[in-house]
């Protein structure tokens, strides 16, 4: 073990019980999040499957398990012997993991990443090769992979110009650990050199664009659209989603609303808090701001008079978004680094955003260039560029219509990062 991997651990260990507290602090608000407590540490973990072959993905939480889903369908069709361990660290990602894949796929807790806990889990499933997606580059799960000359690979893998700063600062701890990644497939060539700037070999990288933009809308869920946007009066009124907001955002946006009604006063406005911690709080603002505020969870069919809507549902928000008119996605007002605006898009629904879109930067120039995003900085601007598509429905399906060509236009990265990956699962 090196020095400062030895340091970072003896950190991890003393952080121990400030992070227990911490979920039991988030399991007033998420009950979830006290349970399977013991996976964190790697107890009480899942019998190993019966495969001989297994293969272990990590997806933090539900934007990351939506990217591993398609890989999953991918693994099954090509990989049918072996079976697929899936882990997340969030409760959210958890219960999206299995909606969507039930008993077909094994899933715990990542656990927090000290060495023992690391090589229990590598004892229990023995997995032929780790793929991790996106961002998720723990020292001691790829220390313990290569003891075991077991490959690892970074999927989907993105690293902003201020992530790089911030990596570039630990180097003597995440650069050994970036060496020792068997490959990293990136979604872009910025990305890329990022990664060689921080020291990983150009024959260790591949680029295969974004999965994100893989993505496809089943009848499902345009039927899961449909009745949304019926249940809140669609064709009869419009209705303005604030998706994915943050802490900082949801004021901005009650203030727009506010304004925006002054020019439009049947406008619906949906806000969906990114964080389901977050629902009593957002609603309790909502209501604060405006009395004719209601939870999604009381009635999916709103009341006549409503003008607020607080989504405190889990699953839904996609069809939430080809249910709406316009769409504002959030972690961007504040510098969180926004979210997947592609989801958007591929809806032809018009997509408005804050300035800070450092983690999305290659689609929000995509889109910005397409004409099918605009950009607000604060609530006032962000009342005006919605109260200006709403103003004009044609101009709002052709800026719809613009998006899905974009996005179309960038399919393929699921295949070239399979592709890519067949080596390490050989």
């Amino acid at each position: 073990m090196t020095f400062m991997r030895l340091v970072y651990t003896l950190i991890l260990l003393l952080s121990l019980p400030f992070l227990m507290l911490r979920l039991y602090r988030r399991g007033r608000l998420l009950p979830t999040y006290r349970q399977r407590w013991l996976e964190r540490l790697a107890l009480g973990l899942p019998q190993a499957c019966d495969a001989d072959r297994v293969i272990w993905i990590h997806a933090v939480s539900v934007g990351e398990v939506v990217v591993a889903s398609k890989l999953i369908q991918c693994l099954q069709r090509d990989y049918p012997d072996h079976g697929l361990l899936v882990t997340t660290t969030t409760p959210t990602g958890s219960e999206r993991l299995q909606q969507l894949w039930g008993d077909q796929v094994q899933h715990c807790y990542l656990p927090w990443d000290l060495p023992w806990a690391m090589a229990q889990m590598f004892r229990r499933f023995n997995p032929r090769a780790v793929l991790l997606i996106e961002t998720e580059i723990w020292p001691n799960l790829v220390a313990q992979a290569a003891a075991r000359a077991v490959p690892v690979a970074l999927l989907n893998a993105r690293l902003s110009a201020r992530s790089a700063r911030g990596y570039g600062r630990f180097g003597a701890l995440l650069k050994p650990t970036l060496r020792s990644l068997d490959l990293i497939v990136a979604q872009t060539k910025a990305d890329a050199r990022r990664f060689m700037a921080l020291g990983v070999e150009p024959s260790r990288l591949a680029i295969s664009g974004n999965i994100k933009f893989d993505q496809h809308l089943t009848p499902e869920l345009h039927a899961e659209a449909a009745q949304i946007r019926a249940q809140w009066g669609g064709g009869t009124r419009d209705v303005w989603l604030a998706a994915s907001t943050h802490e900082g955002e949801e004021q901005q946006v009650l203030r727009a609303y506010e304004l925006l009604v002054k020019q439009h006063p049947k406008v619906l406005l949906c806000i969906v808090p990114r964080h389901p911690d977050r629902f009593d709080r957002v609603f309790q603002m909502a209501l604060a701001a405006n009395p004719k505020t209601m939870r999604r969870s009381s009635n999916p069919a709103i009341e006549a008079g409503t003008q607020i809507v607080v989504a405190d549902t889990m699953g839904e928000l996609v069809p939430m978004l080809g249910a709406a008119d316009v769409v504002f996605m959030g972690g961007s007002l504040v510098p969180t680094g926004g979210h997947n605006m592609l989801e958007v898009a591929q809806w032809g629904v018009p997509v408005v955003s804050g300035p800070h879109t450092f983690n999305f930067a290659y689609a929000s120039r995509l889109l910005i260039k397409a004409q099918a995003m605009l950009i607000a900085k604060d609530a006032e601007e962000l009342a005006l560029v919605v109260s200006g598509l709403l103003a004009n429905q044609t101009n709002r399906h052709r800026m719809g219509l613009r998006g899905q060509t974009a996005v179309a236009g960038e399919r393929g990265a699921l295949e070239r990062l399979v592709q890519a990956i067949r080596p390490l699962l050989a």
